[in-house]
């Protein structure tokens, strides 16, 4: 098991949390350590996934041993995470990290942008989690998207999941939301979004939400998940209603300098026993 960094003193809560996880009474704000991420306490048993927009990841940052080894250190916290805005035609930066990362398998998606910038997603996951299937939705739908989404369904323990992963063009959020929306209709299996949503500030109005309206935004619009002094909710991890009863808390990890990346990591963590 891989070593959470977190803070002795949450026990009490975090035991709190477990229990009113298990009995659906947890508020959705739930405990949150925002600066390193999930205490161990969290309860054991926990899935816990991630997802990072680690800006312009490409051969100039693999090449930096130091960084390397601070995304490594950080990701492997985590079962299953996602990293994003991977610039790199050559594609040796993403094999780097995955050199450092021995005990995860990952996929990665197509290189999609409208323009010369071409990004990728990767979704790494330890033994913790079995990949059923994946879809990527760049060929079909580049047209709809500028970095159109990675859908992969998952099984761990009794519970089987699928996730969306998109990074949303700043200029034209609604419209895109708006678009996966209609990707992921009104599933009744358990589904996530997650991702660079860029879902506050001037690019979305966080206050009237019109995409995903049924669904619960576990991060929350109190969250800062930017490094810069503005504070502003553009990551976000989005559940539907059958997640909720695996659902036990989500968070922000903040020990991020800009020289690392211009977004914090966001994360939830989930009880996978329930089907």
């Amino acid at each position: 098991m891989h070593q959470w960094r977190g803070k002795r003193c949450a026990v009490a809560m975090m035991l709190v949390v477990v229990i009113l996880g298990v009995s659906g009474c947890l508020n959705l704000e739930g405990y949150l350590d925002e600066e390193h991420g999930p205490s161990s306490s969290t309860g054991e048993g926990a899935l816990s996934i991630a997802c990072w927009n680690l800006q312009v990841f490409g051969p100039t940052k693999a090449s930096n041993d130091t960084l390397l080894a601070f995304y490594a250190g950080t990701l492997d916290d985590y079962d299953l995470f996602v990293v994003q805005e991977i610039r790199d035609a050559s594609g040796t930066a993403i094999q780097k990290l995955a050199a450092k990362l021995p005990e995860y398998h990952y996929i990665l998606s197509e290189r999609a942008g409208t323009t010369v910038s071409k990004e990728q997603y990767a979704i790494f996951y330890n033994d913790r989690c079995t990949l059923i299937s994946y879809h990527d939705y760049t060929p079909t739908h580049q047209h709809e998207f500028e970095r159109p989404p990675l859908q992969a369904t998952f099984t761990a323990n009794n519970w089987t999941f699928t996730i969306y992963i998109i990074h949303t063009k700043p200029a034209n959020v609604s419209a895109e939301l708006a678009h996966l929306e209609n990707l992921t209709g009104e599933p009744t299996a358990d589904t996530i979004v997650m991702g660079d949503l860029n879902a506050d500030g001037s690019y979305y109005d966080e206050d009237h939400i019109q995409q995903f309206t049924t669904w619960d935004w576990v991060i929350t619009n109190t969250m800062d998940t930017t490094v810069a002094a503005s504070n502003n909710t553009y990551d976000r991890i989005i559940i539907n209603h059958a997640v909720e009863n695996n659902f036990i808390s989500a968070g922000v990890m903040r020990n991020v300098t800009r020289a690392q990346s211009d977004h914090y990591m966001v994360y939830a963590l989930f009880d996978p026993r329930v089907p």
